[in-house]
């Protein structure tokens, strides 16, 4: 005869299946949550960011000036203002006529490539290119209306997060101690130490991260345009602009940027497309081998393959932001891991990282 199982063994048992139940639907619970927010954890992010930068430069005038620090930030932001301020009224008209150009001439050059391409024997073998929606290409009423509600609305969220992002950069710039030490707070007396180390780890992190990637666009738009003017290929200043912007996003930002630069100069022919496609080749090879190492000397070095995850993870959740964001992003994830897990956890203080 089998003995009767004991209360409170079953009591124990079901203890923890209601015990796991609930931390599952919590953590279900957190994804979603997140999820719904990343939008806005994001724009913090970006917040964060140009706040360092500002902070960055306050503490270097702190250090080598004078000024107090209320009047070193006032000073940056005043100075950066009129800077973008001088540099658009100098640049603007020209680079406004060279992206109206850009933007006529790019139908064109995208038809004069698609009748190279239809031209070459192996084109058989590549689909045929839809036309345009409706009849005739004709876009009705109602797929017009709907478009311009799209694009309005994008616009609308696009103005709405660059006015976020803003204040919250000079809320955080001008007293990041109050934030600090408000996640101090909510960590135990006994870890508060290492939390500090780990912050001040992460932001010296971003900052090398901030400043090396502004060299390398700086770099890399120069080079494009000095390639392209000496080839003499339109619009070779916004060319480069759109180049050195791109490059903020990694592995993906030089190939979108490449694009049009190719098909610009597949308008005056394929043999200077041609020798576009390898000047943006060498450069990015340059780049790679000669530019990042110089500037990050290793200390900000990112696994390639985590970085292209962590882009293809986050522009699926949240667009351009997520893609532009990612790799700072990857930046911090690889510093908490190593001083939280391998360091902390493990005791493995040996381990190199950024």
């Amino acid at each position: 005869m089998r003995p009767t199982p004991s209360p409170q063994p079953l009591a124990t048992f079901a203890h923890r299946v209601a015990l796991g139940g609930a931390l599952l639907i919590g953590l279900v619970l957190l994804v979603w949550v997140l999820g719904r927010a990343v939008e806005a954890l994001l724009l913090t992010f970006a917040a964060l960011l140009l706040a360092i930068v500002l902070r960055s430069l306050s503490d270097w005038l702190v250090e080598h000036t004078p000024l107090s620090e209320a009047w070193a930030l006032a000073v940056v932001i005043t100075g950066g203002l009129l800077l973008c301020t001088a540099l658009i009224v100098a640049s603007a008209p020209l680079i406004g006529e060279q992206a109206a150009q850009l933007r006529r001439q790019l139908p064109g050059a995208v038809s004069a490539f698609q009748q190279w391409v239809e031209q070459q024997p192996w084109s058989q073998w590549l689909p045929e290119i839809a036309p345009a929606d409706g009849e005739n290409g004709m876009l009705g009423f109602g797929d017009l209306l709907g478009r311009a509600t799209g694009i309005a609305y994008t616009a609308v969220n696009a103005f709405l997060g660059v006015f976020i992002v803003l204040f919250a950069t000079l809320y955080l710039a001008i007293n990041p101690r109050l934030y600090i030490n408000g996640l101090l707070h909510l960590i135990p007396l006994s870890h508060r130490p290492r939390a500090v180390e780990v912050m001040n780890a992460l932001g010296r992190t971003l900052r090398s991260w901030l400043f090396g990637t502004l060299i390398r666009m700086l770099a890399v738009g120069g080079l494009v345009f000095v390639g392209l003017w000496s080839l003499d290929v339109p619009l070779a200043l916004i060319l480069a602009t759109l180049a050195g912007l791109l490059e903020f996003v990694p592995y993906f930002g030089p190939i979108i940027a490449a694009v049009p630069a190719v098909l610009v100069a597949f308008g005056t022919g394929p043999e200077l497309a041609l020798y576009v496609a390898f000047l943006y080749f060498v450069i990015q090879q340059v780049e790679s081998l000669i530019i990042s190492p110089v500037v990050y000397q290793q200390t900000t070095y990112l696994p390639p393959v985590l970085t292209i995850l962590a882009q293809i993870l986050l522009f699926s959740m949240a667009g351009v932001l997520g893609g532009v964001l990612a790799t700072p992003l990857m930046a911090v994830a690889l510093v908490l891991i190593r001083m939280l897990y391998v360091e902390q956890t493990l005791g493995d203080y040996g381990s190199q990282g950024p």
